[in-house]
């Protein structure tokens, strides 16, 4: 219903003012586009495999909270000779670190890489025969919730914490929305447009509303 609300706004938008109509147009699209999805981690760590346990999960269309999960998944490497630092800017980041002999102790490169993340987009998996133990050290170690660390046996296993972060990146697509459609410049009927929608789905009045001609 919130998603007929937003389109049925743009079309009235448009017709009071063209230039409204087609910044909430554009913030639409990009709301609807596929989740990025970066599979990162360092040589070694068994990224490969991990990636195409992701590729897979998402190609059978995981459910996320009643919805289905449209994704583009792309392999990341980190800390590679003479490469650059990669930006991890992805929707959703699944970061891969092997078992440690300390699991408590963290490669430099991964909490360089991990504290560039925001921590509601990411998920941690640990790879080489971990338990649940050495898990709650390793997430210790990287500062990542421990619920969002995982040792991955099987799909399974990677699946629950993958919805549950998708989960969230819609909410905070959602958010994102809502905050551009706020923000962009109306004339007033257009405006008061914006505001009676953002009001209806419980997000009105926001904050740092760019003010329209008048």
């Amino acid at each position: 219903m919130t998603g007929e609300l937003w389109h049925h706004l743009a079309a009235q938008v448009e017709q009071r003012d063209a230039q409204a109509g087609r910044l909430i147009r554009r913030a639409l699209a990009e709301h609807a586009a596929a989740l990025r999805v970066q599979v990162a981690g360092r040589p070694g760590t068994g990224r490969e495999c991990v990636e195409a346990q992701v590729r897979e999960l998402l190609l059978r269309r995981v459910d996320i909270e009643g919805g289905e999960v449209d994704a583009a998944v792309a392999g990341v490497a980190v800390d590679t000779p003479d490469g650059p630092d990669p930006v991890l800017d992805g929707d959703l980041v699944v970061y891969v670190v092997p078992r440690r002999l300390d699991p408590a102790v963290a490669h430099p490169a991964d909490r360089a890489a991990l504290a560039a993340v925001d921590p509601r987009r990411l998920v941690l998996v640990v790879t080489g025969g971990t338990d649940d133990t050495e898990c709650a050290l390793v997430a210790r170690a990287t500062e990542v919730p421990p619920d969002q660390v995982v040792a991955v046996h099987d799909d399974a296993r990677l699946a629950e914490p993958l919805a549950a972060r998708a989960a969230v990146v819609r909410r905070l697509r959602d958010e994102e929305l809502a905050r551009v459609v706020a923000g962009v410049p109306a004339a007033p009927q257009a405006r008061e447009l914006v505001e009676q929608t953002l009001d209806l789905i419980g997000l009105g009045p926001m904050e740092s509303v760019a003010a329209g001609p008048q």
